[in-house]
Formats: structure tokens, sequence, C-alpha cells
């Protein structure tokens, strides 16, 4: 698919860039709100934890596997070879760890690996979903490596507060002035995130994040970033010359843009696909990392923006370690094609382009975002309701029925399905989604079906459809992943997402 078209399959970047364009008519004083109580920065102690080395990132990252060990002195050890990654799947089989810290050379990430790597991380047991959480470490030099794992252990092991502010940069808005650039207090796409910092969005016009505008990030422990992008830059917006210069406080940033993750070789998709490499010093993710960052979350190939918003909403529910906001967008991938990973094919230079339909574009490219920075971070508690109140009961001998009650109408991507449109009222529009989990009773290791009784919201039944299920293993428990669609009735809005709405299954073993 054409990168042109890409934007217009996602529906997405023009809703978000498009709002505030008569606020924009000139340039604002920034405003932001005041700081909440700082966050504390801290390790998940839950275990085991893995830290795997390439080769020849073993060979030229002493320093940083250094502050690894330092961070984790009782993990256990690997070093594979790049091409070859049985060794890994034979190892992960046998320690069955939660968490993997994956150390990379920047031209040994690219699409095609990440890709590997999750395929991998799903075939530890023999449920679909994600087993090991992981981070990957890498950088423009060894030292810069080095540096980004030493911000990290300085914020868990001197507690070094993250200030209670949050910045969401919209992207370019091309509705308005060239040179417009505001700041203002509150949010629109993640509104829930001000229930525990303050909250402010930047929308700005196509030349206006210049370096006199690098400060406006400042201050934030959660840094937003949209548009779209490639390898070097956010398109019209900001670019990876400035990444270094950036003036964060230490951070975490999640970039919705495509290619922003990519540390060397990526794939353009025109008629054919077309490898190509970017220098270290034009990375816009090298950039990043080279910052004040304590994580990092972007993809190596197009994505889209609604999944990434998806992740924050996740850390405001659930108060997870950053690995397990990564292994939550990559189970969505899962229960959005079927229950099952989708067909992940290695691309090369020259070959023709794939001709994915828009969904298969959406579901690989969302399997390409990837965590850097360490798995077992975790910056909050949970601070709001989830989206759903879940409960079961029995209906027979081998028969359960599990009742989701909408909880948090708050949330606002949590409720998109960014892969489907066939329940849509407008076909650009995204079907809305229940995503429900629930841990299944003593005795309970698979479920052979799944049955929609009924969806109901605003007191009216909901047309639905089952999009995918399956049981998760974890030790001795089993949960229960579904994913139901209904129609959509415009830009984040449906029926579902009215108090008291709900989703009745029958489950059978």
């Amino acid at each position: 698919m054409k990168r042109q078209h890409l934007g217009l399959v996602l529906g997405v970047a023009g809703a978000v860039v498009g709002v505030g364009v008569g606020l924009l008519a000139c340039v604002k004083n920034l405003s932001r709100p005041p700081a909440r109580a700082p966050f504390g920065a801290g390790l998940d102690p839950n275990g085991p934890y893995v830290l795997a080395s390439s080769e020849d990132a073993a060979h030229e990252y002493g320093e940083a596997l250094a502050e690894a060990r330092q961070l984790h002195p009782g993990a256990i050890e690997l070093v594979f070879p790049l091409a070859d990654l049985r060794s890994v799947a034979e190892a992960f089989r046998r320690l069955q760890p939660r968490y993997a810290l994956v150390l990379l050379l920047p031209e040994e990430l690219d699409v095609n690996f990440a890709w590997r790597w999750l395929r991998l991380t799903t075939a530890v047991d023999d449920d679909p979903f994600v087993d090991v959480r992981t981070g990957f470490i890498t950088g423009a030099t060894p030292s810069a490596a080095a540096n980004f794992l030493h911000r990290i252990r300085t914020a868990v092991e001197q507690r070094t507060p993250l200030s209670g502010l949050a910045v969401d940069d919209l992207g370019p808005n091309s509705m308005a002035p060239k040179n417009a650039f505001l700041q203002t207090p509150g949010n629109f796409m993640v509104p829930v995130l001000g229930e525990r910092v303050g909250l402010s969005t930047i929308s700005h016009g196509v030349e206006a994040f210049n370096r006199e505008r690098l400060a406006s990030l400042n201050g934030a422990a959660l840094v937003h970033l949209g548009g779209h992008g490639y390898p070097d830059r956010i398109v019209d917006g900001l670019s990876g010359d400035l990444t270094p210069d950036l003036k964060l406080s230490p951070c975490v940033v999640f970039n919705g843009a495509c290619y922003t993750g990519v540390t060397g070789r990526w794939f353009e998709m025109g008629a054919t696909v077309s490898e190509q490499r970017i220098a270290p010093e034009r990375s816009f993710c090298l950039g990043v990392l080279a910052n004040n960052v304590l994580g990092y979350l972007a993809a190596l190939h197009p994505d889209h923006g609604l999944p990434v918003y998806q992740e924050l909403e996740f850390l405001a529910t659930d108060g997870a370690s950053l690995g397990e906001v990564m292994k939550h967008t990559h189970d969505g991938v899962i229960l959005a094609a079927g229950g099952r990973l989708p067909s992940l094919e290695s691309l090369t230079n020259g070959m023709p382009n794939p001709q994915w339909t828009p969904a298969e574009v959406m579901l690989k490219g969302t399997a390409s975002r990837v965590l850097f920075g360490d798995p077992a971070l975790v910056l909050t508690p949970s601070f709001t309701a989830p989206p759903f109140a879940v409960s079961l009961r029995e209906a027979g001998p081998d028969a359960l029925r599990v009742t989701a009650v909408l909880s948090n109408v708050n949330l606002k991507s949590t409720f998109t399905d960014t892969y489907h449109a066939d329940l849509a009222s407008d076909p650009n529009l995204f079907n809305d989604r229940a995503l429900i989990r629930c841990q299944l009773p003593d005795g309970w290791e698979t479920v052979q079906s799944v049955e929609v009784i009924h969806v109901t919201g605003s007191a009216k039944p909901l047309k639905s459809r089952l999009v995918g299920f399956g049981v998760e293993k974890e030790g001795s428990r089993r949960f229960l992943q579904v994913q139901v669609d209904v129609p959509s009735a415009g830009y984040l809005q449906s029926q579902l997402r009215t108090a008291g709405a709900s989703v009745e299954l029958k489950i059978q073993r």
C-alpha cells in the first residue's frame, strides 16, 4: 500500500490534527497545568528475568552489560547469534522467564527481527499470547547504550522523581498557519491521565516545531508524539536532528508515528519493497535514546495513532510495567487477528509489495511496535478504573456466563478496534470493541467455545461480532481473553461507551 494511502486508511491523524484550527490563527503563549505528585520509578520484582545479548552486542556493550547486571543482579544471561534464535527459544521454554532485556547493536534491529522476536516470545507455551515481556537496549554508540541503562538504574535505585506532568504533542496541523503553535491544559484523547498528572496538549503548524520549541516538552514524565513519520522525522513536525537537543526531564516517550523506532535498516513499501538504511546521527529513535528518557515505545514499520493512546490508557488502568504495556499491545493484535498471531513474513529488498489488506497493514504495523528500555520498569500504580467490571457465574457443568459492565466512560482509545471497520457507520472509521480479560476458575484449562449472548448500550441491544478469544497460561492460573466488536457511531463514539453498557458471554470447555 502506498504511503500516501496509508493515512487515509488509518483515519486517525486527520481527526486529531484538525482540532483547534481556529485557536491556531496565531502563535499562543505556552500554557501548562500545575504539576501533581511525582512518580517514583521501580522494578516489578516478579521473574525470572533474562538478560540476552547478540554476540556482537555482548562484545561491544560491556559497560551497558555492567549497568544491566546492577539493575538485575539475579538475571540469567544469554548470548545468541543474530541469525539463529533457536538457542533463545530453547532457553525460554526451559526457564519460562517473565522478562527479557535484549541488547542489540543499532544495525541489528529491524522490523524482521522484531517480528521474529515476537513469534519467539509467543511460542514459549501453547497459548497464543506473549509470554516474555521484552525491552531492547541500543544506542548510537556503546556509551550511549550504557548511559540509557544508567539513567534507568539511577531512577530506580536513587528513586529519582518523575514529574507529575504529561504532554501530548498531537503532531502537525496542516490546516493551521505554518508557524502557529498552541499548548493548552487538558487533553481530549487521553483525559484519564488528568486524574493523576497535570496534562497539556500541543498542536502546531507544519513549520512550527523548531529549535525554539524544544522546551515545550520539558518537565513531563509522560510524553506522547503523534503524526506521520519516517526514520529521521515526524513529517512537518519534530525532526530527528533535534531530538538529542530536546529539553526533556526524566520521562517515558510514547510515539505513534510510523518508522520512528528505526535504528538502522528499514523497508519502504512502494510498488516493490525497498530496503533503506539510516545513519545513526539521523535516526529519530537514536536521538531520543540519547536524551533524558527512561523508556521509548515506537514502531519499526508503518504504525498508526490509536494503539499508542491505548498503551497510555492501559498504563493508567493497570499500573503495569512497560513490558506489560507492550505485551498488551501485541496481545491486542493477536485477539484482533482471531486469537492467533498474524503471519509476519520477512521483508526483502526488491520483493513485490505484499498487497496486504488495510487490516493486515495495521496488524503487522502494530506488531512492529517495540519497547526500548527495561521491561520491568514500573512508573505508577493504577490510578483510574478499568474499562469493565467482569464477573463469572456457573451456567452448567461445563459452562460459565461472563458479564462485563462498562466501568470507565472516560477512556477513549481503549474502546476502538484499530483494525476492523465492518460494523462502523462510516467505512473510514473503526469498529468499537470490548476487550475482556478474566481469571478462570480452578479446573478450567481450556475454553472450546465463546458465544456472545448479548451486548447492550444506552439500554438498547447492540449488533456485535466475536472477533477472537484465547486462554492465557500464567503459572497455575488461566485467563480468558476475548474481543467483541460493535458498531461505532462516529470518531471515538458508540453506544458501548455509555455507563452501564454490558457484554454477556457464554463459554464452554
